[in-house]
């Protein structure tokens, strides 16, 4: 049986891989920032769920999360899943809103990452998964401070696979496209700035989003179902797109960059 710390379990992707991991039979260490949301969690395991309430921006919760993760025993796979963004043009963007993102997006993920690596070493194994974004490799308006959060966690992420390799510890990012979950409605603040040059973006709001995710979202299992085929295969891939959306963004990118190399 493996243990899973898996944050952001209150719904999304992070409900529908606890779900998963517990119809497997792994044990599953859950994070959300309030009790209410970890009561069916915990009735969902049988005796296989530890519920810890934390906020991932906030540095001292990070601290003793970790701490209480590892004081219920020892820790297999880490998942870095809980995630905030952010609607409005780099322009209007509050660079207070933006480090209050990145607390979320970025610092948290790295503070838990490395409050874990020490438990990873002397064990000689373990897995790191990054929930990432299309974002993280893509850029979209609109969406600015979000996608630089995630590329900031890709680059974290990509030296960290290569620096923890020869203690068998493996890395792995997730980008999913559009996922059918509540990010974009509960998840997504918007800017506080309106500026009239970028009406085409803010004068919309997150209806943009929205219009999109209705067509194109797939459901936040099909992202579970990615992470366990991942891991059970012989070589655990530093990235794991999911969806069409991406592989067609992904191609559009590839293209350019190569074009780029070619001179």
């Amino acid at each position: 049986m493996k243990r899973w710390l898996i944050t952001g379990i209150s719904s999304g992707i992070g409900a529908a891989l606890a779900k998963a991991v517990l119809a497997r039979g792994d044990h599953v260490i859950g994070v959300a920032r309030n009790r209410d949301a970890l009561t069916a969690f915990e009735s969902s395991g049988a005796g296989r769920t530890t519920a810890i309430v934390a906020d991932m921006g906030d540095a001292v919760q990070v601290a003793r999360l970790a701490k209480e993760a590892l004081a219920a025993g020892p820790v297999d796979i880490l998942v870095n899943n809980a995630g905030q963004s952010l609607f409005g043009a780099v322009e209007e963007v509050d660079l207070e809103e933006a480090r209050g993102l990145f607390e979320v997006n970025f610092f948290g993920p790295w503070a838990l990452t490395q409050a874990l690596l020490p438990h990873f070493r002397s064990r000689r194994s373990g897995v790191i998964i990054q929930i990432s974004s299309g974002c993280g490799l893509i850029g979209t308006p609109g969406l600015g401070a979000y996608c630089a959060s995630k590329f900031a966690l890709e680059g974290l992420t990509e030296t960290l696979a290569l620096e923890v390799a020869a203690f068998g510890i493996r890395a792995m990012l997730v980008e999913p496209g559009a996922i059918a979950t509540r990010f974009i409605s509960h998840g997504t603040r918007e800017a506080k700035v309106r500026l009239a040059d970028y009406d085409m973006l803010s004068g919309q709001g997150k209806a943009v989003l929205d219009g999109y995710y209705a067509q194109a979202a797939n459901p936040p299992e099909k992202v579970a179902e990615a992470i366990l085929s991942a891991l059970e295969s012989d070589a655990l891939p530093l990235r794991l797109p999911v969806g069409e959306d991406m592989r067609g963004a992904l191609a559009q990118k590839a293209a350019a960059l190569a074009a780029l190399a070619e001179g």
